[in-house]
């Protein structure tokens, strides 16, 4: 069992007849409130230490609160993009556009600046 087994469990097939020996509340948690964020509050609330180390309890409320949908969601794992990355890439732009060459040749020439 995976944990895309229970997380389409929880929201598509609805039966709740899975193993919970690999169940991972924590995991668990964490993928469901990519797919419906304004659940999110509601997990955060529902948690507590005593639920997250009963497992089946947690598998039980997991299960009603998802409504059941029609197919398994997808899940868009949301990634921090660093300030830096972006500074560098819009000044490599600037650069390229001044000097009039491509952006490969103007990283080259910030490289070989530093």
């Amino acid at each position: 069992m995976t944990i895309f087994d229970y997380i389409k469990d929880i929201t598509v097939t609805k039966r709740g007849d899975l193993p919970l020996d690999q169940y991972m509340p924590f995991l668990v948690n964490r993928w469901l409130s990519f797919i419906n964020p304004t659940v999110c509050s509601n997990i955060n609330q529902i948690n507590s230490k005593t639920l997250l180390e009963d497992k089946e309890m947690h598998y039980k409320i997991m299960l009603s609160l998802f409504p059941k949908m029609k197919y398994c969601p997808r899940i868009n794992y949301i990634k921090k993009v660093k300030e830096d990355e972006e500074d560098e890439d819009i000044r490599i732009k600037v650069i390229a556009e001044n000097f009039e060459i491509s952006t490969r040749e103007a990283l080259f020439l910030v490289s070989s600046l530093d």
